[in-house]
């Protein structure tokens, strides 16, 4: 059996930090013996979107924020008066609202005015305007490999030593991959409805090559236990999308050691210097219940 390899962990803030701690560092090796001052009030800030259209109803929505500055913990600012639309590639233009329902843990969350799911092989064109600035980013909406079902095992290894009594099952998934064509995927996985961070990393990413034609039973990243509902949430991206989660796994993973390279943010389809992705998936969902 193969194993789904987790790949990267989503925090905005925890890159930021990353990449000032690492100047930071520089800074100070480079100045011999120099003392050193350090102005943070001179930190700049940066706008970071993240937005999602999918094939599904329910799952579009555009996030905005702000990086934080160097010491502060906590949720990155959010933005609540940007002006928010897609537009897909025959001409047809979705105005998204902030919070319309007004709760607190929805700030600088945009969702459609008019709900609309997305489709096939259309190209969905993001504009965000912040304070006269215009933030733009296209993806297109590829098909998604249907699973052809769920199952599940027991790993005697973890069984022997779980980290969590009575946790010890994995969820096996099955399906047939398209070999003609490149594709390129995204994973979530729930335990009972809750959205499963496993070992700091809740992204799980893959392409064809290495899911190869037949899935036959590839592992679930997580353990449940007898009893747990598991739902698999599988999304299609685009090339660019694998670009941006493989360059965001370089930067989380990098150890920060003296002579390694400077890590950069990870390249995205958004302009003008924001941070995060837009992204464009269909959307596949399987469910079990382990056992």
């Amino acid at each position: 059996m193969e194993s789904l390899k987790n790949i990267a962990h989503i925090n905005m803030q925890r890159i930021v930090l990353s990449l000032t701690g690492v100047l930071l560092f520089l800074l100070m090796i480079t100045s011999c013996d120099e003392p050193i001052r350090l102005d943070l009030d001179e930190y700049s800030e940066n706008i970071v979107i993240e937005g999602l259209v999918t094939n599904r109803p329910e799952y579009q929505y555009v996030k905005v924020s702000r990086t934080a500055d160097f010491y502060q913990s906590g949720p990155t600012p959010r933005i609540t008066n940007a002006v928010v639309t897609v537009t897909d590639n025959l001409g047809t233009v979705y105005t998204f609202i902030h919070n319309p329902h007004g709760t607190e843990d929805s700030l600088g969350i945009y969702v459609p005015q008019t709900p609309f799911t997305g489709e096939i092989d259309r190209t969905y064109s993001l504009r965000v305007e912040v304070d006269g600035e215009v933030f733009e980013a296209e993806d297109k909406l590829a098909a998604v490999t249907p699973m052809d079902s769920l199952n599940s095992k027991i790993d005697n290894d973890e069984k022997e030593d779980p980290e969590v009594e009575g946790r010890y099952y994995r969820v096996l998934m099955f399906t047939k991959e398209p070999q003609d064509v490149a594709n390129f995927y995204y994973f979530k996985f729930f335990r009972n409805d809750s959205l499963i961070f496993e070992d700091d990393a809740d992204i799980y990413y893959s392409d064809d090559e290495f899911l190869a034609e037949n899935i036959n039973g590839v592992e679930s990243p997580i353990y449940f236990s007898a009893g747990d509902h598991c739902r698999v949430e599988m999304y299609s991206i685009s090339r660019r999308g694998f670009v941006y989660y493989s360059d965001l796994s370089s930067l989380l993973n990098n150890d920060g050691g003296m002579f390694g390279s400077v890590p950069a943010s990870p390249r995205t389809n958004i302009t003008n210097g924001a941070l995060g992705f837009f992204q464009v998936s269909a959307l596949d969902i399987s469910e079990t219940d382990v056992e």
